[in-house]
């Protein structure tokens, strides 16, 4: 891929042309580095108590990029022809949503599907080859990120122990990696390309996303055996290119020893690691225990249930991070959305977790009374399968989705309802939305991702996007995933129309640059609104479900602060500080006692003390089990800026200067 670009020479004629092409150019930058390196949710606090500006700002994003494609779309008929198929597809694809109620979720699909094909318009219209590498390089920034986190216990994850990056949770963290990967990898220059895919792949093993993983070894078992197949039947000798390997050896073994130093500093990778372990080998009994559960439930259900939606459940959040929400462990740490304004910003994973705990966030009312049953028994076994075994509660959010297909409808539930019953399967998903329809429109993409395939080095995009879609329904409705997969897509397009024989305008790759930087810019303001809005003090409600009893008395972590990562808690070295912090019971304060590293920590009735940095020690005025007494338990603690929020800063400054110096070099040489 590396080397594609149209001509450009006709720019010199038309300088409208030229300053389209620019335009396009820095716009497709920006898009790529805000949303697929996930910035944008760090972006989004800056508007914090301005709801007017940020409708303004994102209604003149989402306009300009609707005008300046149009644009593009009017003044060149090579980007029309090339771009005709897409269009279709997305009349088609944007139809059924006008059958149901428009929700956020349903905003989200539509915001994806139109930066996906904006996206696919601009690189057609500027230079596909150095777009597919900065979005490479992107993905090369996700998998640094995922490392960063890794090595600080308390980072950006809402899972400890397994590495997220800015996308938060983990197995959306991997697609992302995966997708962006399988799309960009044949873009990079052959001396980076095996230092790039180690990377990558290193990135997904830290996030001990199994599903990815799985996907990720047939993204490229697939495409080498295709490979070598073709090699054996043409009587042509077996070639492995070493080009670039010495590098990627080099590589590995420091992402090896960044993996033996959180191996050795932080308790929860190591956990991690035993509990995904644990969670393979105990698969068969745990679906056998929750078979039985659900079946003991539904023999003791009444006939049927009752129709009223859950109030939490009757809008469901803001998607991107919903599929491993619900069944991971821990509870899920906030972040604000990346396809929306702030004003629609919610926790992340909220729909998975509401309709995973309550089993009514969607309506029920035609659904048959034993197929309701069956539904509202599969929904109270989820509200803590995640905590048993990840992969039965997977296999148990499916099978409660073809239970609500079948009984959905010619034209489906919605995508708000869809989303909320969290099936963790893109297919089943639209299936459930739009009916029997909706499962045109995953198989669709899929046929996009395959038709434009010449050779072995292609099927990886397509492998990556069945494996992502068969285990998670977040593709379609994230862009930050979309993205990576419809730039691919649009390459491989651009690999049959266009010429090779041209380099891209010094105006384009300046454009590139520019956007680049805009998007780096705009995570530094994020960050820094972030830190001037957000309390010296994070408080919080201590939940019963994460309380254990130790000696008599009851530990539970801290609840995270609003943005994990960006913030740690600051240190209490004694009962005295500036910044006081405070456990209370109901309205009454416990009082807080110092103790000795040396000794093992001991409180009496009403006392509370610092275990851990992110841990709380305390007993209840009355010596009872906080549990069960009915009180509220509400902690503060002063906050500091995070180490790992300068070293990310750090990384992204770093990675931002050698993109900006990678791109302009050529102008000179062009």
């Amino acid at each position: 891929m590396t080397g594609i670009a149209h001509s450009n020479s006709a720019n010199s004629v038309h300088p409208f042309r030229a300053t389209v092409t620019n335009i396009s150019a820095w716009l497709c930058a920006f898009t790529i580095v805000i949303y697929q390196s996930w910035f944008m949710p760090y972006f989004l606090p800056f508007f914090t108590g301005r709801d007017g500006l940020a409708r303004l700002v994102f209604h003149a994003l989402y306009g300009g990029v609707l005008i300046v494609a149009l644009v593009v779309l009017a003044t060149r008929r090579d980007v029309r022809v090339a771009i005709l198929p897409f269009a279709i597809a997305a009349i088609f694809a944007i139809a059924p949503v006008g059958l149901h109620p428009i929700g956020i979720v349903a905003q989200c699909y539509l915001i994806a599907l139109f930066l996906g094909g904006a996206a696919i318009v601009f690189m057609l219209a500027s230079t596909p080859a150095t777009v597919l590498r900065l979005s490479a390089s992107v993905t090369a920034l996700g998998a640094v990120a995922c490392f960063l986190d890794l090595l600080f216990a308390n980072g950006f994850t809402n899972t400890p122990g397994r590495a997220a990056g800015l996308a938060i949770n983990p197995n959306v963290a991997a697609a992302g990696l995966l997708l962006g990967a399988a799309a960009s990898y044949h873009a990079v220059s052959r001396k980076w390309r095996a230092s790039f895919l180690v990377l990558v792949g290193a990135g997904l093993l830290v996030t001990l996303s199994r599903s990815t993983l799985l996907a990720a070894f047939c993204a490229v078992a697939i495409p080498v055996a295709v490979h070598f197949w073709r090699q054996w039947r043409n009587g042509s000798h077996f070639q492995i290119g070493l080009e670039g390997w010495g590098r990627a050896v080099v590589l590995a073994f420091a992402l090896l020893a960044a993996i033996g130093v959180a191996l050795a500093t932080n308790t929860y990778f190591r956990v991690a690691i035993d509990e995904s372990l644990a969670g393979v080998v105990s698969i068969s009994k745990a679906l056998d225990e929750a078979s039985e559960a659900i079946d003991t439930s539904f023999d003791q259900s009444p006939a049927a249930v009752p129709a009223t939606p859950s109030p939490e459940g009757s809008s469901a959040a803001p998607v991107g991070q919903g599929s491993s929400a619900a069944i991971d462990q821990p509870p899920a740490k906030p972040g604000a959305s990346p396809a929306l304004p702030a004003e629609a910003s919610e926790p992340e994973g909220t729909a998975a977790r509401s309709s995973s705990s309550s089993g009514t966030s969607w309506s029920s009312a035609a659904i048959g009374p034993t197929n309701a049953a069956k539904i509202h028994a599969l929904g109270q076994r989820l509200t803590d399968e995640g905590k048993r075994n990840s992969i039965s509660a997977r296999a148990l959010f499916l099978e409660r989705g073809l239970l609500a297909y079948r009984e959905g409808g010619s034209f489906g539930r919605g995508l708000e309802e869809a989303q909320a019953l969290a099936p963790h399967n893109t297919f089943l998903l639209f299936a459930i939305a739009f009916g029997h329809l909706g499962w045109l429109l995953p198989i669709g993409l899929v046929g996009f991702a395959f038709c434009f395939v010449r050779d072995a080095r292609d099927l990886p995009l397509g492998i990556a996007v069945v494996g992502v879609m068969l285990t998670s329904h977040d593709l379609l409705l994230t862009p930050s995933l979309f993205l990576p997969v419809a730039l691919g897509i649009g390459g491989m397009q651009a690999e049959r129309r266009f010429s090779k024989s041209s380099r891209a305008g010094r105006g384009e790759l300046w454009s590139l640059a520019c956007g680049t930087g805009a998007g780096v810019a705009a995570f530094a303001i994020g960050c820094i609104a972030i830190v001037l809005v957000t309390p010296p003090l994070a408080t919080g409600r201590l939940p019963n479900a994460s309380m254990f009893n130790t000696r008599g008395v009851y530990e539970t972590l801290l609840p995270p602060s609003q943005f994990p990562g960006l913030f740690q808690f600051d240190s209490l070295p004694s009962k005295y500080s500036s910044q006081s912090s405070y456990l209370r019971e109901d309205n009454r304060k416990l009082q807080r006692i110092g103790w000795s590293p040396h000794a093992w920590p001991a409180v009496r009735p009403g006392e509370y003390t610092f275990r851990r940095p992110d841990a709380v020690l305390f007993s209840a005025t009355d010596s009872s089990d906080p549990r069960k007494n009915g009180r509220t338990y509400e902690v503060a603690i002063p906050l500091s800026v995070s180490a790992l929020c300068f070293a990310l800063l750090g990384t992204i400054i770093a990675w931002s200067i050698a993109t900006l110096a990678a791109v302009t070099p050529r102008t000179n040489q062009s």
